[in-house]
């Protein structure tokens, strides 16, 4: 078998194996189950407790054991009536008839915003009232070791309480504002072109950008969006060379424009509370890294405006695949250097499509009705997550966009809320706004549509012959 099959066979197995990987990390539950709780402090509200939110993140934990400062309690009592809310925004615990301090599912035994249901008994799913139960003991679900405290139960739950005359629009919204960023990122296509003196016409380019979009999520990873496009462009043009240079300054641009969009972000999310309180460890460490994450953005702009800087530091790149993507993005960049003015169209076009993702992840919230994110908390996970999916491989970022919202939200929100949000973006981007590619591809001419390996092979030839001379 041909090397680059195995190799392309074992990259496809990899992604799922890490996709299924991350749910099950998600879902996966270890010892929870029935357990007892006093009677009395569970009618009273008294045995109720919720994690206290003057407790800092890692990072404030990590700044008060070095300057020797006490951490406050880990937990503060909790009204009984005030149960069922807090468990939507957080974990909820309760202390059982051995006096220890254990989480429990307390939305399982909500009713009507109110906590009145039990368990029947310690081998029993079913529930019944508070009210009704008698003796001094009651079984609550206890919540096993999971790394975040959602169960499939949680999600249908959330899945339940969608209100249609809400979801509808808010999830159009969302729809409608990626369309716009698409077709933003079409035009930065279209100006990168420009620049190499290939003159395409927008109407052309849209439909081939959305069939590459269709093949993206239908084939193999090396005929997605990025190979659709350099075949479609080559073979009307020709010119390898140009076509390939035009996909490798586009990523550089993607990539500075997702960097400056964090850090547009960063400062105002999460209550722009630097002490970490209330903050996620994920944005901590984010918000640490503020200065490298911005010293990135500022490497990624120079290395368009003056890409011959940084032609002599190459060589001192110490990993040969980073050299080589850095070799790779000078010379690409190189052929921009007297165009300034369109890498700036092209990069605001990038910042413009970012932010429009980030929106249709806000649009996802308010359809699910999501309580205790502000909108630049979601726009700020948002632009982290796209992050995430470049740099963990998966199929489609599928796993990658729920693992990153839950980390991000999950303090803010339910588990099962910040899930969900992520998991709406995935429907939008990989089937709303990547099928009509497909029905376009097969309304298309038969030349059109003609394919074959043959055809990416004499590209590559081409495109490997040609570079040297370029």
């Amino acid at each position: 078998m041909d090397r680059s099959k195995i190799k392309k066979a074992v990259v496809s197995f990899l992604k799922i194996a890490v996709t299924v990987a991350i749910f099950v990390s998600l879902f996966a539950e270890f010892g929870g189950g029935p357990d007892k709780f006093p009677r009395s402090g569970i009618a009273d509200g008294s045995a109720f407790f919720v994690a206290n939110p003057a407790m800092p993140g890692a990072v404030g934990k990590l700044k008060a054991r070095l300057s020797g400062t006490p951490l406050p309690e880990a937990t503060v009592p909790l009204h009984g009536v005030d149960v069922c809310t807090a468990a939507i925004e957080g974990p909820v615990f309760a202390r059982n008839v051995d006096g220890a301090l254990v989480k429990i599912k307390a939305l399982r035994h909500c009713e009507d915003g109110q906590f009145t249901k039990v368990l029947a008994g310690d081998d029993s799913e079913a529930f019944v009232d508070l009210a009704s139960s008698t003796g001094d003991v009651v079984w609550l679900v206890k919540q096993g070791k999971q790394r975040v405290p959602m169960d499939v139960w949680d999600v249908w739950h959330e899945i339940r309480s969608i209100d249609p005359a809400v979801f509808v629009p808010w999830f159009l919204f969302a729809i409608g504002i990626k369309l716009v960023g698409i077709l933003a990122n079409i035009l930065r296509w279209k100006l990168l072109l420009d620049g190499q003196g290939l003159k395409f016409d927008l109407k052309w380019l849209t439909a081939s950008y959305f069939v590459g979009r269709f093949f993206g999520i239908v084939m193999p990873s090396t005929l997605g969006l990025d190979g659709w496009r350099l075949y479609d462009t080559i073979r009307v043009t020709r010119k390898p060379v140009e076509c390939t240079t035009v996909i490798a300054v586009e990523r550089v641009i993607g990539l500075v424009g997702l960097l400056a969009t964090i850090l547009i972000f960063m400062p105002f999310t999460f209550g722009g509370d630097a002490s970490g309180i209330n903050v996620p460890d994920l944005a901590q460490l984010l918000r640490a890294l503020a200065l490298p994450i911005g010293a990135a953005m500022a490497f990624g702009v120079l290395l368009l405006l003056q890409p011959a800087w940084f032609r002599p530091l190459v060589r001192f790149v110490p990993v040969a695949r980073v050299r080589g993507f850095v070799q790779s993005a000078i010379d690409s960049a190189t052929a921009y250097s007297s165009r300034r003015g369109i890498l700036l169209g092209a990069l605001a076009c990038a910042v413009f499509a970012q932010i429009t993702t980030t929106l249709m992840y806000f649009g996802n919230a308010m359809a699910l009705q999501v309580e205790g994110v502000g909108m630049l908390d979601v726009m700020f996970a948002a632009a982290v997550m796209t992050v995430g999916t470049f740099l963990i491989p998966s199929a489609a970022g599928e796993g990658v966009r729920e693992l990153f919202f839950v980390q991000l939200l999950g303090g803010q929100a339910s588990a099962a809320s910040a899930f969900l949000i992520g998991h709406l973006g995935f429907w939008i981007e990989k089937f709303f706004l990547s099928v009509q590619g497909g029905w376009w591809y097969l309304r298309a001419p038969e030349a059109y549509k003609r394919v074959t390996a043959a055809d990416l092979a004499k590209l590559r030839a081409e495109t490997a012959a040609e570079s040297p001379a370029a």
